[in-house]
């Protein structure tokens, strides 16, 4: 028998997956700091990034991120909404056109790829991208060239990287036949998964902080009670961070001049999303969990909450104890 000794993982090299956070996006989580190493890791080089998670979940920041921490931080960030372009005029918008190149061409437009010249192309909602559109996209990432609508003569090799960002699974999009193979080997090289929310709970309350300090200006100068921390931290977030925004906003709203948002209001703007939220305060679960021997699942029950929710919001309770 022949035994093989793998050697251990060196502190170093744990220490480099997980990386540093980035500036521009709150949250210290070992989910969130993986992503920051990848974006630092990829951020110099010049291939398409493909940045995948759900809506909400802060893709576009991502996607900045990238730029900022590369070599063409110096150059524009261009930002395109595939999805909210309409099909007619995707390829204009992205490759520009000539005056007179169709009806309604009264001038001539650079487009996208030129506007992101020696700069960064972040293309959201990369999997409604007209079908029809897809071959251009993929000559132009293949380092060949961009040609503007009505142009006589060649086109010109385009200097932008791209990165899209997409809430769909783009291979579910290519087996059925609404998005090309090619195109979509070409965008998945390199692929940064954002995780959501409701999977990295401790990053709830810097999050919030960073929001709440974004809003001063709209909102005044509010902080957040222990309670209405916990609150927070326990609910599932299936809008991600752009919910969460909202609940802010509706919270701050309902508690009028007061500078401290409690659980009463959070409680009352959870309710106002239409989602599934918790009524039970941290205080409550504690109660309900000391009156039934500190049974879990019995007393999640009695208060008529799921016992993950029960659970999440009595260990919030804990380490909000405090918390400012």
């Amino acid at each position: 028998m022949v035994i093989v000794v793998l050697p251990r993982p060196s502190p170093d090299d744990d220490a480099e997956e997980l990386g540093d956070p980035l500036p521009s996006l709150a949250g210290a989580s070992s989910a969130m700091r993986r992503v920051a190493a990848s974006v630092r890791r990829l951020a110099s080089m010049s291939s398409p990034v493909l940045v995948a998670g759900e809506t909400g979940v802060g893709k576009e920041l991502v996607a900045r991120a990238l730029h900022t921490e590369g070599t063409r931080a110096s150059g524009p960030f261009v930002a395109m909404n595939v999805a909210a372009l309409p099909r007619e005029l995707v390829e204009s918008e992205l490759f520009g056109h000539e005056r007179g190149a169709f009806t309604g061409a009264v001038q001539r437009h650079v487009g996208a790829f030129t506007e992101a010249e020696g700069g960064t192309l972040f293309l959201d909602e990369i999997g409604e991208l007209a079908i029809d559109a897809q071959p251009k996209l993929l000559r132009a990432l293949d380092g060949y060239e961009v040609r503007r609508i009505g142009a006589s003569g060649g086109g010109r090799r385009a200097d932008a990287r791209v990165i899209a960002a997409t809430h769909v699974p783009l291979l579910e999009h290519v087996n059925c036949g609404r998005f090309r193979r090619d195109l979509y080997h070409r965008l998945e090289v390199f692929v940064v998964e954002i995780p959501p929310l409701r999977a990295r709970p401790g990053d709830v309350l810097p999050i919030a902080r960073r929001l709440l300090h974004q809003l001063e200006t709209e909102i005044g100068r509010r902080r957040l009670t222990p309670a209405a921390i916990a609150l927070l931290t326990a609910h599932d977030w299936p809008g991600n961070v752009r919910e969460l925004r909202n609940v802010l906003l509706r919270a701050a709203d309902f508690a009028r001049s007061q500078r401290w948002i409690d659980a009463a209001v959070v409680s009352r703007a959870l309710r106002r999303t239409g989602a599934r939220s918790l009524t039970l305060t941290p205080d409550q679960a504690k109660e309900w969990l000391v009156s039934h021997g500190g049974n879990v699942s019995a007393a999640a029950r009695a208060a008529g909450v799921p016992r993950t929710s029960f659970r999440k919001l009595v260990r919030a309770g804990r380490e909000a104890n405090g918390a400012t």
